[in-house]
């Protein structure tokens, strides 16, 4: 088609709706390619393209297999032209290649004429974060990408169904340090294969990826071009790459120069994580004195809604925000094992994984509901239920007294816990069918004064102490003689049936210590026996820091 000086009235791309074609646009052809027909792959079956104008907007575009006579010929790849009368439908495919709600058709008196269109880029990406790529949860969409290529595995060749392709693994680093894995198939692993063999290795490789794809690999979500419509930028001669090597520049970010050779898997699944992660119970982070993370399976409670469940966050302190404002999860969870009681604190990532919506989303239906209840009962999917944690002792744990212990990953998939209580031999299948659960009972008899018990929120003050002398939940009992702590008939997805037993030596009162579960707040019922016709019950106070410690 020619060259043409006309004067154009422009309809910008964010404007257009449906139930309209006559209109014209002045547009630039940013990508690109087709796929084959379902009925006969051999075959070509529809033209695929995305506009894009000089505000920036996108649009896709597409030619189906009746018309591609009349216009594969007269599209270029990076062109622009001048476009009128299009039948404007509904962007519905379940992966979009653009955020527009609409998407072109071309028809029979659908016109093109080429231009010069300096006003509008040669290209324009949608950057999505790292982290929150590794906080998706759904395969469902196309994405851009870019990061510097830090590791790779060497071209290989799969073959699935008879048919033999070429694969590529690397590693892709952004300049926060978050790495994702990304696999490369066929004529893009090649590309990335020829680029590395003429590369100077003492300069970095910038790497974009337009219109990829989310895919998990080893459980976790990375990148992976698809097969069609992906382009791939190796150290491109452009403003985004440049843009890129300054900021790296500006941050000195530490750089290994050399892309490397893979010597494993660059990311670990979850459940693989969980499972090789040495094993901790409660007590054992209570008693921790260094910093160190452990895998700990315990029976999750009730939140401390006190503590609230999200915070307000921005990117003008927090350059890992990847929005400029909104909520963050911030979930305080209390959680019981057979050593003793503890906070969990649960951020945005770890919750997200599990819930899929973010805080906001969830904030916003309860803004919307007047009789919303003080939490998403979404939520609700971490309490009265086994979880294996992957928690963190930190350096607030060791050396400020905090009790609140952050959790890196969370699961409660019935075969990782499985091969969690294999692999250590925890039993938590008894010879009984009851699935009920009770917390710590501990029984006193005799006219003993009472046990004091000082407690207040295990999140930020001190912790509760059970003794007849001032001792903390991490000092021993010098008078214990015994401590009886019985689980039976439970399964990894049955609430837990316990009992424990304090007794605290000689003939003194034992404390009964008990509480159930509910949707509230964490409560402690405590009941002092003083003799058979007198009990006292103290004051309900919450679940905190608590550990049970065996005689010797």
């Amino acid at each position: 088609m020619a060259n043409s000086g006309m004067y154009v009235k422009k309809t910008r791309i964010s404007e257009i709706t449906g139930g309209k074609i006559d209109f014209q646009m002045k547009v630039r052809v940013i990508n690109l390619w087709s796929t084959p027909d379902r009925s006969n792959p051999n075959e070509q079956g529809a033209l695929h393209m995305i506009f894009l104008d000089k505000d920036c907007g996108k649009i896709y575009a597409t030619v189906r297999k009746d018309l591609l006579s009349q216009f594969k010929d007269d599209i270029e790849d990076g062109a622009a032209y001048v476009v009128e009368r299009f039948m404007v439908g509904k962007n519905d495919t379940s992966y979009k290649s653009t955020s527009h709600k609409h998407k072109l058709n071309f028809m029979r008196g659908t016109k093109m004429i080429k231009v010069k269109a300096s006003d509008i880029p040669a290209n324009h990406f949608d950057f999505m974060p790292f982290t929150e790529i590794l906080a998706s949860a759904k395969e469902d969409q196309f994405l851009d990408v870019i990061g510097h290529v830090v590791e790779k595995n060497a071209l290989k060749e799969t073959q699935k169904n008879g048919k033999i392709s070429k694969l590529m693994d690397a590693t892709i680093e952004d300049l926060e340090g978050n790495r994702i894995h990304c696999t490369l198939w066929d004529d893009y692993a090649i590309k990335m294969q020829q680029f590395l063999d003429g590369h100077d290795p003492s300069l970095p490789v910038i790497i974009i990826l337009q219109l990829c794809k989310l895919k998990k690999y080893l459980g976790v979500m990375g990148v992976s071009n698809s097969f069609y419509g992906t382009k791939l930028f190796l150290n491109a001669d452009m403003p985004d790459v440049a843009s890129y090597i300054e900021r790296m520049n500006a941050a000195n970010v530490e750089l290994t120069q050399v892309v490397s050779q893979m010597s494993g898997p660059p990311v670990i699944s979850v459940a693989d994580d969980l499972l090789q992660t040495p094993r901790m119970t409660i007590e054992d982070l209570i008693e921790s004195t260094q910093k160190c993370c452990g895998s700990v399976l315990a029976w999750g409670c009730e939140f401390d809604m006190d503590a609230g469940w999200f915070y307000q966050a921005c990117t003008k302190c927090s350059s890992r925000i990847s929005f400029v404002s909104g909520q963050l999860y911030k979930v305080h969870l209390q959680v019981i094992d057979d050593t003793g009681s503890i906070t969990f604190v649960m951020f945005d990532r770890v919750v997200f994984q599990v819930v899929g919506l973010t805080a906001q989303d969830l904030l916003d239906s309860m803004n919307n509901d007047a009789s919303s209840p003080p939490y998403p009962p979404q939520l609700d999917m971490f309490v009265n239920k086994w979880m294996l944690f992957k928690v963190e002792v930190s350096d607030a744990n060791l050396y400020r007294n905090w009790r609140g212990y952050n959790v890196k990953k969370v699961t409660s998939d019935d075969n990782v816990i499985s091969q969690f209580t294999a692999l250590h031999g925890i039993k938590l299948n008894g010879d009984t069918n009851d699935s009920d659960f009770e917390y710590p009972e501990c029984d006193l008899g005799g006219d003993s004064p009472p046990i004091v018990l000082d407690g207040v929120e295990s999140s930020n003050k001190s912790d509760i102490v059970l003794s007849k002398s001032g001792q903390t939940p991490t000092s021993k009992l010098t008078d214990k003689k015994k401590v009886d702590i019985g689980v039976t008939g439970v399964s990894a997805t049955e609430k837990p049936k316990a009992k424990r037993i304090i007794d605290l030596g000689d003939d003194d009162d034992d404390v009964v210590l008990s509480n159930t579960p509910s949707t509230s707040k964490s409560n402690v019922v405590m009941t002092t026996h003083l003799a058979e016709d007198r009990t006292v019950t103290t004051k309900e106070i919450k679940l905190a820091c608590v550990k049970i410690e065996e005689s010797k």
